[in-house]
């Protein structure tokens, strides 16, 4: 079940929500009971290391390297 992001435009407040995909258009109260949340687009990266214990980037929430936008990894 994915876990979408929301923003509340009247309070200001982020929170998260896991939703199955056919609610991913239903509307989402904040949890200060306010009218629907914005979902926002979540971006985010991962690291592992390799055998030799270097750093190995998995995702870097770029679309496919650090390259195609403005990374603090180059």
């Amino acid at each position: 079940m994915p876990l979408y992001e929301y923003l509340c435009e009247e309070c200001g407040a982020r929170f998260e929500r896991l939703l199955p995909l056919t609610a991913i258009d239903d509307p989402t109260s904040c949890p200060q009971g306010h009218a629907a949340g914005l979902r926002l687009i979540s971006i985010f990266s991962a690291v592992s290391k390799d055998s030799a214990g270097e750093p190995n980037l998995i995702g870097d929430g770029c679309g496919g390297g650090c390259t195609n936008c403005a990374c603090s990894l180059n």
